[in-house]
């Protein structure tokens, strides 16, 4: 890990919620040793209560699925529901492994969803992401502020780009023409991110896996985009403002992915590295999410009236 992730990890608050006593304390010694700043509670309406009394209390939600009082499904949808707690990165634990509860946590907002008992290593991996996606959407949101009422009045945008530092400008750009542009942040991310790892750097999952597991993947994508090699890819990312929401394109020219089982919430995937955004991305970010038959191609929706969810 390089110091600067020690650091922040150093710095981030966690709230741990769980009833059982014993997995609470498990799972308090992994993430303390791990050096993070742990506060725990035993329910969801615990939980809750403490973030509205004690505002920045965490900075990442660690919650089991299953509690009395109110469980981490409803603990999740209230804090989504709070402006001053909807963006805190909600991680769920649980036993459970029927796809439809494992969607209905990335529905109601979790940023990652993780079946016990957890490995060290994927905690850590897990932990690692949500803290910078913390980063990310401060950054991305300083950005907006700067030029989000110019980009209200834009029709049409269009982004050529090939190389991951090039990311985090082209999203916030995007986000902008949308009046609610905390949501699209993290949607529009994945897609453009992931066009440039698979289409443009060609890391296939395996090898992604493989660099995040080791410690080296931050390290690895920086070398193979210095890479003259892969100097001929692009991803191209346009919004377009329709009378009935923002669409967005996005489209590289590599080989293309099997994007089918990384649209829907996969609970065998759920101890992997990585794969979960785009399922994240569908669920959560965006109204629709649809590919081309060979991966090159996604097409997303934010609808101006988002859909009722029952």
């Amino acid at each position: 890990m390089d110091m600067a992730g020690t650091a922040a990890t150093a710095k981030a608050k966690v709230l741990l919620v769980d009833d059982d006593r014993t997995a609470l304390m498990m799972m308090e010694g992994v993430l303390d040793s791990l050096g993070y700043a742990v506060t725990t509670a035993g329910n969801g309406a615990e939980a809750f209560a403490l973030l509205r009394e004690t505002p920045g209390a965490a900075d990442i939600v660690v919650t089991d699925r299953m509690m009395p009082v109110m469980d981490g499904l409803g603990l999740t949808r209230r804090l989504k529901r709070e402006a001053s707690t909807k963006d805190i990165p909600i991680i769920i634990l649980t036993g459970a492994k029927d796809p439809e509860d494992v969607s209905a946590g990335l529905e109601a907002g979790a940023f990652y969803y993780v079946t016990k008992p957890p490995a060290e290593a994927l905690v850590a991996s897990v932990m690692a992401s949500a803290l910078k996606e913390i980063g990310r959407q401060r950054k991305v949101r300083s950005d907006l502020s700067g030029h989000q009422s110019a980009f209200r009045n834009m029709e049409v945008v269009r982004f050529r780009l090939s190389k991951p530092d090039e990311v985090e400008g082209v999203v916030s750009m995007i986000a902008s023409m949308q009046e609610a542009s905390d949501k699209a942040i993290q949607g529009i991310y994945e897609l453009i991110q992931n066009g440039i790892e698979h289409g443009v750097l060609r890391f296939g999952l395996a090898a992604k896996s493989k660099h995040l597991a080791d410690g080296t993947w931050e390290r690895a994508l920086a070398e193979r985009a210095r890479d003259p090699a892969y100097a001929n890819g692009f991803v191209e990312a346009t919004g377009m403002r329709r009378e009935d929401g923002l669409y967005i394109s996005v489209q590289d020219n590599g080989p293309g992915f099997n994007w089918r089982p990384f649209l829907s919430t996969d609970p065998s995937r759920s101890n992997a590295n990585c794969g979960r955004g785009i399922a994240r991305a569908a669920n959560f970010a965006f109204d629709r999410l649809s590919y081309d038959a060979t991966g090159n191609k996604a097409v997303a929706i934010l609808l101006n009236t988002p859909k009722i969810v029952w």
